[in-house]
């Protein structure tokens, strides 16, 4: 890296929070050259969850009376008290659905509960979880 000769300033962007983290937690952003400039971009939608989501949702999930569904990608994001996937290997209801329509289904099966669907997910997702919320 020490040798490498651009002649320009080369930007890239990460686009995923992950990978901003590994940047950062390897030293990668110090090793690099001055003409080398990283820019951590928008994340996707599960990386830029913000904390305070994932802390109400795990609270939600101490509640005897509650099973949180949610897509997997959501279940290692880290709260400030732990993640989904410990709530749930603690003993918390928390399912893993692929579609609104899991969620929809586990409600009927579970008319004493209340269920909670986390609807972060990419762009792809929105519209089904939008359509599947209304009745009719």
């Amino acid at each position: 890296m020490q040798n490498l000769r651009l002649g320009r300033t080369v930007t890239l962007m990460e686009v995923c929070g992950t990978h901003t983290h590994a940047i950062f937690r390897s030293g990668l952003r110090y090793l690099l050259r001055e003409s080398i400039n990283l820019l951590s971009g928008p994340g996707c939608p599960v990386c830029v969850t913000p904390q305070g989501y994932i802390d109400l949702a795990l609270e939600l999930a101490g509640y005897q009376d509650v099973i949180i569904t949610t897509f997997g990608d959501m279940m290692r994001v880290p709260g400030t008290k732990g993640s989904l996937q410990q709530a749930r290997a603690g003993g918390a209801a928390v399912q893993i659905v692929y579609s609104p329509l899991d969620a929809l289904e586990i409600a009927r099966e579970n008319t004493l509960k209340k269920i909670v669907f986390l609807a972060v997910g990419f762009e792809c997702c929105h519209h089904r979880a939008g359509s599947r919320s209304i009745p009719g």
